[in-house]
C-alpha cells in the first residue's frame, strides 16, 4: 500500500492563524496591517548614502528588496542561481545587517532583507514554514563565480557570528549564521490546476522543475554542490549513543518530538528537542529557553501527578533536548472523535451514557491536575485538547507541552495559547493568569461535545445559546456539566468546586431524543444574511470586494468557488440586488481579470466564472471565459469536476444547452475523448489518477466525472458515455466503509484509513448527489444516514452542513418522497441552532471555515449557505448540474422496494 498523499480539500487548508489578526470580523492577512519599523531601513538606508549609491529598497510582503535606482527589484538577476541566507539573532542582527549591506554594496550584489525584528522573529516562529524559517538576509550572487568568491568574503567577517540553523541550506563551512542553497532568484512560476502559483526551476533541457522549499539540504539533478560535504547522516542516536531513535512523532520549526529508546534502562521515552534562535522572544530568549521552562515545570508537576515525569535534559551538537517519560494514553482529539454521541449519525442512549462516564472521569481528573498545578504557582497557558493525555489503562490525567507554563507573578511568561482556548478580551494584558487557565478548562469540556468554541472570535453568545443546545443533543440537559462549564467561564467556582459538582447525580437522555427547537423559515434566514453582506461589501482598493476564505489569496479573488463570482451568484439566484457601485466594481474587475493567471476549472478557475456568467445572461462573456480555459495549457492537467475536464466540459454543456451556439457540444466530447483515453479500469471500476494518486468522491474523483459523462451521454445521445460514468460511479461506491453500524461513508483516497467524510467536496454526500442522477437509489439510500446530521465541523457548502442539506433536496425532487425533506430538517437546525447568529440589528451571519472569522465565498461562506437554504425553501433544481435535462426524464430510475424513484421534477 502506498503511502497517505494529502487530500486535494488538505491541498485548499490555510492556517487561519495568520489570518485573524487583521479584522475582527473577517479573515485577513494579518502582516497586510502591520506596519513595519524603520530599524532595519534605516540602517541600510545609512550604508547605501555612505557608499553613495543609487540603489532604493522596495517593500514586498515580508521582504526589503534592495535594486539599483529605476530597475525593477529582480533587475539583471538571473532566473536561478546559488543564492546566500544570513540568519541572526535578537543581540547581533543590527549588526550583521550593516555588516552585510556594506559588503554587498561594494561588490554589486543585490539582496534583501527582513522588515523589521518583529519579522525576523515571525520568521522564526514555531508556525512559520521550516522550509524557510531564519532567513534573515537573502543575497543573490549573478554567477558562480561571484557566489564562492562572496560566500567566502562573508565567512571572513562573520565567522564568529551565531544565528539559527536554516534547514533548507547547508551551512557554509564553521559560520554558524551562514547557508547557501540553489533556488530560484528571478522567480519563475507555473500555474498549477488549482489555480496557485508553483515557483519554478528551468532545467537544461527547458523542463520545469517545482523549487521546493523543504527543510532540508537538496540540490538539484544537474548542479553539484561548490562545496560538496561527505557526511552521513547514518542512525539518529542522541547523548552518545544512549537514546536511540525509533520514530519521529512530530516536526515544527522549533524541533522535532521523538519516540526513543532508552539504551540504560530499556524502557522508551519522548524526547523534545529545540532549536537555538527559533521561536525568538523577549530579550534574548528562544525555543531553548523555554525547552529549560518546561523543564523546570515537569520537574515541578511530575511529583504531584500533573504531568509526565521528567527523566533527562541534555545538549547534543547544537540542539537542546528533554526527555520525559512515555506515557500509554490518548489526547481529547481522540476522545471526541472517537466517541463523543454528536460525532456519529446514529448514536444510541448507551453512547450517550458511557461517554458521561468516560467524560466525568476525565474532566474530573483534567480539574484536579490543573488545580495541583495552580497550587504550586504554576500558570499552565496553553490548555488545549491536545495538550492533556488520558491514560489508557486508569483514566489518569496529566498535562504535556507545558512549554508556556510559568509561576505567578514571575516575568518569565510570554504568548502562547492554542487559538478558541483562552478568553478574549479586547486590551487585555498577553500574559495568561490562573483564571484563563479555569477558562480554557471549561472550554476544554465544551471541545469534548463538539468543536464548535472557535466561534468565541465572532460571537459572544456561544456559553449562552450553543451550549444548552448541546445539552439537549447530547442527552445530558439533566447533569451538572453545562453548569461546570459556564460556572467556569464566568468564574463563579474554583477547579475543585467544579470536580466537586460534576459527582452530582445526573438524569441522562437518549441522544437527540428531546424535541427540536422551532425553527424559521429558511427565506427569512436568507433576508437576514443578505443584509449582513450587504452591509460589509467593501469598496476600498486595497480591500477584496468581499470577505473571502484565505485560499481565493492563494488562487484567485475572482472565482466561483471561492472569490466573488460565487457571491454574485448567490445574489443572482434569489433574486437580490446589490449596489451599483459593488455590481460596478465587480464588472470593472471581471474586465481587467488576467485570465492567463487563472486555471481552466470551475471550482477557482475560469469555467466556474464562465458558468456563473451564462446564468446571469451575460452569454458573450461567458463565450469568452470558455474560449480561455480552452486555451489554457493546463486544459487535461486534471480530470476532477472541481478542477479538472469534467467541471469544464459541464460548463461547456451548459452552454451548449442553453444557448445552442455550435461548438461547445464538441469541445466536451473532445475532453470526454481525452478521459477515455486516460482512464484506468479496475475490479472495481473506472478510475483516473493524479500525481497524488487515485481520489474518491465528487470533487476530486470518480463521481464527478460520472456526472459529466451523464449529462453529455443525454446530450449527444450516445449512451456509451454513461456506460462509462456509471463504471467510474461504481468505482467509488466500492469503497463505502461502515464506521457506524448501518451507516456507510467514504475516504478521500484508497489508501486513507483513518478520516471518513460526509460532505459534498470529497465523502458520502457527494457521491450520493451523483448517483441520484443515475437513478441508483439503492446505493442513495444506504448513504443517506451518514449525511443525514445536525452536527458538522463547519456549516459552508462544501464541507459542511449545507452540503448535506443540498442533496437531501435533491432526493426529494428525484424521487417525490417527502421522507428526504423530513430528513434535510436535520442538516437545516445544526445551520440554525450551532452556526447562525445575530450580527446588527436584522442581520445574521455565519462562520467561515475553521469557524475564526466570517467568510461571504460559495464554498465556505455565506454565499453557499444561502444557495442551500434557497434551494430548500423553493424546491429548485441544481443550476450547476444541469438537472434540466431531467424535466423530460432523460434518466432512468431504479425503483426500489419503497416505491423510491417516481421523479418529482420529471
Amino acid at each position: 500500500m502506498s503511502a497517505r498523499q494529502r487530500s486535494l480539500r488538505e491541498a485548499r487548508h490555510m492556517d487561519k492563524a495568520a489570518y485573524v489578526g487583521g479584522d475582527e470580523r473577517f479573515y485577513e492577512l494579518s502582516y497586510n496591517q502591520y506596519r513595519p519599523s524603520e530599524d532595519f531601513r534605516s540602517i541600510v538606508e545609512a550604508e547605501i548614502e555612505a557608499a553613495g549609491m543609487a540603489w532604493t529598497i522596495h517593500r514586498i510582503g515580508v521582504w526589503s528588496h534592495l535594486a539599483t535606482h529605476g530597475d525593477p527589484v529582480a533587475g539583471n538577476l538571473p532566473p536561478q542561481g546559488w543564492k546566500i541566507h544570513v540568519s541572526a539573532t535578537q543581540e547581533n542582527c543590527q549588526r550583521l545587517l550593516r555588516t552585510v549591506t556594506r559588503m554587498a554594496l561594494a561588490e554589486r550584489v543585490k539582496f534583501k532583507f527582513a522588515n523589521d525584528m518583529n519579522t525576523m522573529r515571525m520568521m522564526s516562529s514555531k508556525r512559520w514554514p521550516r522550509g524557510g524559517s531564519g532567513k534573515f538576509i537573502t543575497l543573490y550572487p549573478l554567477d558562480l563565480a561571484v557566489f564562492t568568491r562572496f560566500i567566502e568574503q562573508l565567512h571572513g567577517a562573520l565567522k564568529d557570528e551565531d544565528g539559527s540553523y536554516i534547514l533548507s541550506d547547508r551551512r557554509y563551512k564553521d559560520c554558524r549564521c551562514l547557508y547557501y542553497r540553489y533556488g530560484g532568484m528571478r522567480q519563475v512560476y507555473r500555474l498549477d490546476f488549482i489555480g496557485q502559483k508553483v515557483p519554478m526551476l528551468v532545467a537544461p533541457d527547458g523542463s520545469h522543475v517545482p523549487d521546493l522549499r523543504n527543510p532540508y539540504f537538496e540540490v538539484p539533478a544537474w548542479e553539484t554542490d561548490p562545496f560538496p560535504s561527505e557526511d552521513d547522516p547514518g542512525e539518529m542516536t542522541l547523548k552518545e549513543g544512549r537514546y536511540q531513535v525509533q520514530a519521529a512523532l512530530g516536526f515544527s520549526n522549533t524541533g522535532g518530538v521523538y519516540l526513543a529508546l532508552d539504551q540504560v534502562t530499556g524502557e522508551e521515552v519522548v524526547i523534545k528537542e529545540a532549536r537555538p534562535h527559533v521561536e525568538m522572544h523577549g530579550e534574548g530568549l528562544d525555543a531553548t529557553s523555554r525547552l529549560a521552562r518546561e523543564r523546570r515545570n515537569l520537574e515541578l508537576l511530575g511529583p504531584v501527578g500533573a504531568s509526565p515525569r521528567c527523566l533527562d535534559a541534555f545538549t547534543d551538537w547544537e540542539n537542546s533536548y528533554l526527555v520525559e517519560e512515555r506515557l500509554d494514553a490518548f489526547d481529547l482529539r481522540e476522545l471526541m472523535l472517537k466517541h463523543s454521541p454528536l460525532m456519529k449519525a446514529r448514536p444510541s442512549a448507551r453512547d450517550g451514557s458511557d461517554y458521561y462516564g468516560m467524560c466525568v472521569t476525565i474532566f474530573t481528573g483534567l480539574l484536579r491536575a490543573v488545580d495541583r498545578a495552580h497550587k504550586v504557582g504554576v500558570v499552565i497557558g496553553d490548555i488545549s485538547p491536545s495538550n492533556i493525555m488520558v491514560d489508557r489503562s486508569n483514566m489518569r490525567v496529566r498535562l504535556i507541552d507545558l512549554e508556556a507554563a510559568f509561576l505567578d507573578g514571575s516575568d518569565e511568561w510570554d504568548d502562547i495559547h492554542t487559538p478558541g482556548f483562552r478568553r478574549i478580551m479586547k486590551g487585555r494584558k498577553r500574559a495568561s493568569c490562573f483564571r484563563d487557565d479555569r477558562y480554557a478548562t471549561a472550554v476544554v469540556m465544551f471541545y469534548c461535545l463538539f468543536p464548535l468554541m472557535a466561534m468565541a472570535y465572532i460571537r459572544t453568545d456561544l456559553f449562552q445559546k450553543v451550549l444548552p443546545v448541546m445539552m439537549e443533543d447530547i442527552g445530558w440537559q439533566h447533569t451538572p456539566v453545562a453548569e461546570v462549564i459556564q460556572a467556569l467561564v464566568d468564574d463563579r467556582i474554583d477547579l475543585e468546586e467544579a470536580a466537586q459538582l460534576l459527582q452530582q447525580p445526573a438524569t441522562l437522555q437518549a441522544p437527540f431524543s428531546s424535541p427540536q427547537r422551532p425553527l424559521p423559515a429558511p427565506r427569512h434566514c436568507i433576508r437576514r444574511l443578505l443584509a449582513f453582506m450587504d452591509a460589509h461589501s467593501r469598496l476600498q482598493p486595497e480591500r477584496t470586494l468581499f470577505p473571502l476564505d484565505p485560499f481565493a489569496h492563494s488562487t484567485n479573488t475572482m472565482s466561483l468557488g471561492l472569490g466573488a463570482t460565487g457571491v454574485i451568484h448567490a445574489f443572482h439566484g434569489v433574486g437580490h440586488q446589490p449596489s451599483p457601485a459593488v455590481m460596478e466594481r465587480y464588472a470593472q474587475e471581471l474586465q481587467a481579470l488576467d485570465r492567463t493567471s487563472l486555471p481552466p476549472g470551475f471550482l477557482t478557475g475560469l469555467a466556474g466564472i464562465a458558468w456563473s456568467a451564462l446564468l446571469r445572461g451575460e452569454v458573450e462573456l461567458a463565450r469568452s471565459l470558455l474560449d480561455s480555459a480552452d486555451s489554457s495549457d493546463l486544459l487535461h492537467a486534471h480530470h476532477s469536476l472541481y478542477h479538472g475536464m469534467a467541471g469544464i466540459g459541464m460548463a461547456h454543456l451548459a452552454m451548449h444547452h442553453a444557448t445552442g451556439l455550435p461548438g461547445h457540444l464538441d469541445r466536451a466530447l473532445s475532453l470526454a475523448r481525452r478521459l477515455a483515453d486516460t482512464v484506468h479500469h479496475g475490479e472495481r471500476g473506472a478510475y483516473w489518477q493524479d500525481e497524488g494518486g487515485v481520489r474518491i468522491g465528487m470533487g476530486y474523483g470518480q463521481a464527478g466525472v460520472a456526472l459529466f459523462l451523464l449529462r453529455l451521454s443525454q446530450l449527444s445521445g450516445d449512451p456509451a458515455w454513461r456506460v462509462l460514468g456509471e463504471q467510474a460511479l461504481r468505482h467509488d461506491l466500492s469503497y463505502g466503509f461502515e464506521l457506524e453500524t448501518g451507516v456507510t461513508t467514504f475516504p478521500s483516497s484508497p489508501e486513507e484509513v483513518n478520516t471518513y467524510e460526509p460532505y459534498l467536496e470529497q465523502g458520502t454526500a457527494g457521491i450520493a448527489k451523483v448517483a441520484i442522477r443515475y437513478g441508483l437509489w439503492q446505493d442513495v439510500n444506504r448513504l443517506v444516514d451518514d449525511f443525514h446530521r445536525k452536527y458538522s465541523g463547519f456549516c459552508g457548502l462544501l464541507y459542511g452542513l449545507s452540503g448535506m442539506l443540498d442533496v437531501f433536496v435533491d432526493a426529494h425532487l428525484y424521487s417525490g418522497d417527502p421522507r428526504y425533506l423530513q430528513m434535510a430538517e436535520r442538516p437545516y437546525q445544526g445551520i440554525v441552532d450551532l452556526y447562525l447568529f445575530e450580527e446588527e440589528e436584522g442581520m445574521a451571519a455565519v462562520p467561515g471555515e475553521n469557524l475564526f472569522r466570517i467568510s461571504f465565498d460559495h464554498g465556505t461562506g455565506i454565499a453557499g449557505v444561502i444557495r442551500a437554504l434557497h434551494r430548500y425553501d423553493t424546491l429548485a433544481p441544481d443550476e450547476f448540474f444541469l438537472d434540466a435535462l431531467d424535466v423530460h426524464g432523460a434518466v432512468v430510475r431504479e425503483v426500489d422496494g419503497a416505491g423510491v424513484g417516481q421523479a418529482a421534477i420529471a
